[in-house]
């Protein structure tokens, strides 16, 4: 089943990484967590150009600016050779983990990753939810 909506943590503003964040840097996060691309684990083809209908003035310059103040921050991974960009605690924070077959969604999502890079911090990203709630479904 397809995303049809995103998950926004009201607890982001008591974040002091994402308060220290630009309002363009945390527009294109929010941007990022809801892009109907966005796979079960977080991870999404990233194409700038892609986006610029999203807001009557943004454009690619703006929007690569953005992620890579987020990619700065650690709150994204860029691989771009590839052109995949990861949400870092999506996974912990969508709640795709407390249903089984929702892990299974993850494992599959994962299998699609090209990225080495981004397969390492998806994998350090579970085990380190499995290591804070060892008890979910998922």
């Amino acid at each position: 089943m397809a995303r049809d909506h995103a998950r926004f943590r009201l607890d982001a503003w008591d974040d002091p990484d994402f308060n220290d964040l630009t309002v363009a840097e945390q527009h294109a996060y929010w941007m990022l967590l809801s892009s109907r691309g966005l796979s079960r684990c977080g991870v999404l083809t990233f194409i700038p150009g892609r986006f610029q209908g999203f807001s009557k003035d943004l454009n690619e310059a703006k929007l690569t600016k953005a992620v890579n103040g987020l990619v700065r921050a650690r709150l994204c991974v860029y691989d771009k050779r590839t052109l995949e960009l990861l949400v870092r605690s999506y996974v912990r924070h969508d709640g795709v983990l407390d249903r089984t077959n929702m892990g299974k969604a993850v494992g599959t999502a994962y299998e699609a990753v090209v990225s080495p890079a981004i397969r390492e911090v998806i994998g350090a990203e579970l085990a380190r939810h499995y290591e804070d709630q060892p008890r979910l479904l998922g």
